[in-house]
């Protein structure tokens, strides 16, 4: 993977919480504590996403899927495993 040097500055209070982490031997340095932050915020989003999904879609979903519903749904896997 790529990647580029930025510089970011933290209050005391998360630049301590960094070099703890560090000292604590988890991560080798500040660089490694970032980008676990990143990752997990990233995460979080994306789980939100998902959750907002299934609500809408359960939302809309007011009937139970029909032996149709379910062979459509069958159709449309396998073609996309061939393509």
């Amino acid at each position: 993977m790529a990647t580029k040097t930025i510089h970011v500055s933290l209050p005391d209070e998360l630049s301590g919480y960094v070099e703890r982490k560090v000292k604590a031997g988890r991560y080798q340095d500040a660089s490694d504590v970032v980008r676990e932050a990143l990752r997990q915020m990233e995460t979080a989003e994306l789980a939100g996403e998902l959750e907002q999904f299934e609500r809408a879609f359960a939302a809309g979903h007011d009937r139970a899927e029909t032996a149709e519903d379910i062979r459509r749904v069958e159709r449309a896997v396998k073609a996309g495993r061939k393509g």
